[in-house]
């Protein structure tokens, strides 16, 4: 029996028939054991960023870790995870005004961090009264939000700002350094060494205007994986390498047993004079997120199975195109793809993990246990279980 064809009994064996995500707990607590080893050993703090698997069920693995604080992107997964018994986070996007209420009743809750770069977010904060932990964002380099680290003016502002606020308590600069992915290893840990330098330079000027310097965060998978100690830091806050990806993988910063998430998912067509196999996952599966190669973009590849979880991924077999429902797999030979019919399942190792997680409403296990996660109460995305079964769609 090929690869392929064991990996496909063994998604048989799992009741799955629909495109369905499924973690390897095994590789996914080996992650974090190895990033809560290194913040240990750096005296750094530990606060992941939860929106990658956004599951109340995979944070326990990070308390079984004895990390005790996280990172969040939104306010209900801030919510969501205060309900199941997160009691430190920080909202590391910056601050809406208009969701000022909701802030304020969820820091009466909880030890709540927000992040701010602008004076008016700051008084919205003030007048709300809401008693939060304030960081001012700093951008050191990759040009999304924050102050620049060059100008100590703007954040001195700031901090004296957020010090006039009686309800507000200032707790230091926050940067994440997302210019670190599609990086090489060495070139990451300069991106990462350089941030932090960056971080540091600002508070020593803030300092020496008389203000306090407070802690320094920072947060990027590629960055953090890229060195072995974060020393100069007091938090980190990657997310990312819970379940890793292929963009981690070919970035060099992980190893393929770290890739922790795939999609199983059904063929649905067989074309062997073309060499390719049609399968039900496309965009809204897996993202449109691609790795650009000389001979076109990929979407995913082809991921094998053992008795025991995930194993390797295959010789073969490239997502090289996506649609909203369908996605094209490439393969080597018309002998290979005839080896497929219609209802064959495979499983996909996604490029990004993160907004691959974000297209479903729960997960599966390797070993068929059901991972719940946040979903908003907007969203449409069904649940993963139960469309693994085949079940009625439930929106959860």
């Amino acid at each position: 029996m090929t690869d392929l064809a064991a990996t496909h009994r063994r998604l048989v064996d799992l009741g799955l028939r629909r495109a369905t995500l499924l973690v390897d707990p095994a590789r996914a607590r080996a992650n974090i054991a190895r990033f809560a080893d290194r913040a240990r050993n750096s005296g750094v703090t530990l606060r992941p960023h939860f929106k990658t698997h956004q599951s109340a069920d995979v944070a326990t693995w990070f308390t079984e870790a004895n990390v005790a604080c996280a990172t969040v992107s939104s306010l209900g997964q801030a919510a969501y995870f205060a309900d199941h018994g997160w009691r430190d986070l920080t909202l590391a996007i910056g601050l809406n005004p208009r969701e000022l209420p909701e802030v304020a009743a969820l820091a009466r809750r909880v030890a709540l961090g927000v992040t701010v770069d602008h004076l008016g977010q700051v008084a919205s904060l003030a007048e709300a009264a809401a008693p939060v932990g304030v960081w001012v964002e700093v951008d050191t380099g990759a040009g999304r939000a924050g102050v620049d680290a060059s100008d100590p003016g703007s954040a001195a502002a700031l901090l004296r700002a957020i010090e006039r606020a009686p309800t507000l308590a200032y707790r230091g600069l926050l940067t994440h350094a997302g210019h670190s992915y599609g990086a090489r290893p060495h070139e990451a840990a300069t991106i990462h060494q350089a941030s932090c330098a960056a971080l540091a330079g600002l508070r020593e000027h803030l300092r020496a205007a008389g203000l306090p310097g407070g802690l320094l965060s920072a947060g990027d998978t590629p960055g953090f994986a890229a060195v072995e100690s974060w020393t100069g830091l007091d938090e980190a806050r990657p997310g990312n390498f819970v379940f890793h990806d292929l963009m981690q993988l070919a970035s060099g910063v992980c190893s393929e047993r770290d890739l922790a998430c795939a999609v199983a998912a059904p063929v649905i067509g067989v074309y062997p004079d073309q060499r390719r196999v049609v399968v039900h996952a496309g965009a809204v599966h897996l993202s449109k997120d691609a790795l650009q190669r000389p001979e076109g973009p990929m979407y995913g590849r082809l991921l094998t199975m053992n008795a025991t979880g995930f194993d390797r991924l295959a010789d073969e077999g490239v997502l090289v195109s996506l649609s909203q429902e369908h996605g094209t797999v490439a393969l080597a030979s018309e002998g290979t793809t005839r080896a497929y019919e219609p209802g064959d399942l495979v499983l996909i190792a996604p490029v990004h993990s993160c907004l691959t997680c974000e297209q479903f409403g729960s997960y599966l296990t390797v070993a068929g246990e059901r991972l719940a996660r946040y979903v908003s109460a907007s969203s449409s995305r069904p649940d993963s279980a139960s469309r693994a079964s085949g079940g009625r769609t439930n929106e959860v």
